[in-house]
């Protein structure tokens, strides 16, 4: 016999189930519609700074040990022997020239200088009295001889006294001139005088002291450019020629200087060439002490440069990395699945690790001889993502002598992207 109550229960058991389901179902379509699309992960490509190499001259510097002496050296010695009476200078003092070094006593020598003086003025004055009487002669007997009351012979004698009276004044005005001079010099040379500006090394003078005309006074260095002696090897002789600029530096100050000789016998001693300059330092520097001399031992000109810094070296070889452009289209996807994203204003590019034969390098710039194009963009900045065909975002080009400056903003980019696609 069927069970009407049980048939029933059934039923509304299959049909709760059923709307239980579609309930379920309208709930899923509904989350499916409502939720928000899920985004998709980006990733900013390393920065870079790029620049084109320039064309330009380069030069390399070789820095070599040298000594400053003065250029003139001058030993005062004194032009009159006697005893020394009084010193005007010491040892360091500046003198400039004329000025007073010492007085030497020499009285005597004066003293008999000025009698000759006296004595070849009084021959002057004698036969200046005996011209004067010839020619008071002279002309008597002109006027005699003109009348006819006197012959010919003793005009001649007249004649030939006054012109002997004429040439023993001329002697004597000659011999007081003489004197004259010599007592001037002994005069002169009683003080003893600096022949030119500059410092006085030594001196070894003493009060009531005998000088003789041979005995060393004092030393005197002039004070103009002083003389710089170093030594090259042949290698670097020939980068060297007289007239050239040179650099002289002594504890953190630069002096300029000229090549003023340069040997062209080697050294038997050193082997090598001696090579002197001057150097002006206006005192700065004292005389024998050692200095470095800077200058320019090969130069290129017209080469074709790149920063320093942008060259790279591995395995025995020499590498620069070049940028070339590429499309939003040709971005990678990177292993993640997020996508490669540029800032505004930045473009996409490729790596290239290109060979380069390198030549003179300042320190700054260094000079490409062949494996690069003149026109091709240079990567300046390092990123560990510097590979053959890695992706990159370069800045707008610079020039290559900012190459620091656009490392520093290539550097605060990439920061600036990293922290970007962290945020998103």
């Amino acid at each position: 016999m069927s069970n009407p109550e049980g048939k029933n229960t059934g039923r509304r058991v299959w049909r709760l189930s059923l709307a239980v389901c579609a309930l379920l179902l309208i709930g899923g379509a509904a989350y499916r519609l409502t939720r928000p699309a899920e985004e998709i992960p980006t990733t900013p490509l390393p920065t870079v700074s790029v620049a084109r190499p320039e064309t330009g001259s380069i030069q390399v510097e070789t820095s070599l040990i040298g000594q400053l002496t003065p250029g003139d050296v001058y030993y005062v010695t004194p032009k009159v022997a006697g005893e020394i009476r009084e010193i005007y200078v010491s040892q360091g003092d500046m003198v400039e020239e004329g000025d007073p070094i010492c007085r030497i006593d020499n009285q005597k020598q004066i003293d008999a200088a000025k009698i000759s003086l006296d004595s070849a003025q009084v021959s002057v004055n004698t036969y200046q009295d005996s011209l004067n009487t010839a020619k008071a002669n002279l002309d008597r007997m002109t006027a005699l001889l003109n009348t006819g009351d006197i012959s010919s012979q003793t005009y001649e004698q007249t004649k030939s006294a006054y012109d002997q009276a004429a040439a023993g004044l001329q002697g004597a005005r000659l011999q007081l001139e003489a004197a004259r001079l010599q007592y001037d010099t002994q005069v002169e040379y009683a003080t003893v005088t600096a022949p030119v500006s500059g410092k006085v090394e030594s001196e070894s003078m003493e009060i009531n002291a005998m000088a003789s005309q041979s005995s060393q006074l004092c030393v005197i260095t002039g004070d103009g450019a002083k003389k710089l002696v170093f030594s090259v090897t042949d290698r670097l002789l020939p980068a060297l020629s007289v007239g050239d600029a040179i650099r002289v530096e002594k504890q953190g100050a630069e002096y300029e200087g000229t090549v003023t000789s340069i040997a062209t016998m080697v050294d038997s001693m050193t082997g090598l060439y001696p090579v002197e300059a001057v150097v002006t330092d206006n005192g700065a520097i004292p005389s024998g002490a050692s200095v470095k001399v800077y200058f320019v031992s090969e130069r290129t000109e017209d080469a074709l440069l790149v920063p320093t810094d942008a060259v790279y070296y591995d395995g025995g070889k020499t590498y620069v990395y070049t940028f070339s452009s590429i499309s939003q289209e040709e971005l990678a996807q990177t292993e993640g699945g997020s996508t490669s994203t540029v800032m505004e204003g930045n473009q996409a590019g490729t790596v290239h690790k290109i060979e380069v034969e390198t030549g003179l390098s300042d320190g700054e710039n260094t000079e490409i001889l062949s494996g690069l194009e003149a026109d091709a963009p240079v990567i300046l900045t390092w990123t560990s993502q510097l590979y053959e065909d890695a992706q990159v975002q370069a800045l707008p080009e610079t020039e290559s002598g900012a190459a620091e400056a656009a490392t520093e903003a290539a550097a605060e980019a990439e920061t600036e992207g990293a922290a970007g696609g962290d945020a998103a």
